[in-house]
């Protein structure tokens, strides 16, 4: 991971916890080539959508790839 990528690492962080639809959310963020991978359990699949939305609107985010973010089964 470059420093680049660390640093948007970083912006999409804390852009998901400073939005309170999902900020409680355990979501791992990792960056590569500008290419962002979520990871974690959400709830619903609304929260889901809003945070490959709220990457994706992060300066800098080529693409949001949420193949490991799960929703909570029952939910």
């Amino acid at each position: 991971m470059t420093i680049q990528d660390e640093a948007l690492a970083g912006r999409v962080s804390n852009a998901m916890t400073q939005d309170r639809r999902i900020g409680g959310q355990a979501i791992a963020v990792r960056v590569a080539e500008s290419e962002v991978f979520l990871k974690g359990i959400v709830d619903t699949q609304e929260e889901r959508d809003l945070a490959v939305l709220i990457a994706q609107g992060v300066t800098g985010v080529r693409q949001v790839n949420a193949d490991e973010l799960r929703v909570r089964e029952g939910s």
